[in-house]
């Protein structure tokens, strides 16, 4: 059995991840923003899954969230930086604060837990996981801030393979389009009319929840250091 800390909890891939690790046994710390939300799932995945109401991009709501998930759970084994966003625009009319609002979410808020909990995993050989994207690899109109991010995200999960490779696991997880509410945060109508029918074809979110199950559950020694996931035919 796995302790796991996963933010972005609230929906999405974060909630059917913690529905697919605690259906396998394992214990879930959910962080989200929505206290309604993460109640509800409380209540639906029941005495394995705790939470924390907070924000990544707040350094207290961070020491929050690793200091509460270590009291429900004893200790934590596996981070699961899943919290994340896109705001897609283009350069020229982009807004500064929304650039803004993707680096301090997708980074600094990775950033922010790794920092907390390093320590502990590297003591108990525990389990990072990033939530990358095929945007980690690739740049795209429209979206060149985000795929900034993304490309930072696989650079950090490569840092700490470099250093840790022998202390911790290391995975990113890069899934092309899946049908969440993460496009929704994009405000520019013209490409959400574009956007949203690719994203509602895209998949499901237990597809992503199932790789990091599998990621998690592999056999003592073996490190996957990397899945990119796409929608199929």
């Amino acid at each position: 059995m796995k302790n796991v800390i996963i933010t972005g909890g609230s929906s999405g891939i974060g909630a059917a991840t913690a529905q697919l690790l605690i259906e396998k046994g394992h214990r879930v710390h959910l962080m989200g923003r929505n206290q309604a939300k993460l109640s509800e799932l409380k209540n639906q995945l029941g005495e394995r899954c705790s939470f924390t109401v907070g924000d990544v991009r707040n350094t207290e709501d961070c020491a929050a969230t690793y200091s509460e998930a270590k009291n429900a759970m004893g200790c934590v084994d596996v981070l699961i930086n899943n919290a994340g966003l896109g705001i897609f625009d283009p350069l020229k009319e982009a807004k500064l604060e929304d650039w803004h609002e993707m680096v301090d979410t997708n980074i600094k808020g990775i950033l922010n837990m790794i920092h907390l909990t390093l320590s502990e995993l590297i003591e108990r050989k525990g389990h990072v996981i990033n939530l990358g994207s095929v945007a980690s690899h690739h740049v795209f109109a429209n979206s060149g801030i985000y795929c900034a991010t993304k490309h930072a995200v696989l650079a950090i999960s490569e840092s700490l393979k470099v250093e840790h490779s022998k202390h911790i696991r290391i995975t990113t997880i890069c899934p092309g389009a899946v049908n969440t509410p993460f496009i929704h945060a994009t405000k520019n109508e013209d490409l959400l009319k574009e956007y949203v029918p690719n994203f509602e074809k895209g998949l499901d979110p237990l597809n992503i929840a199932a790789q990091m199950v599998h990621v998690i559950e592999a056999p003592e020694g073996v490190n996957i250091s990397e899945i990119i996931i796409r929608p199929g035919v």
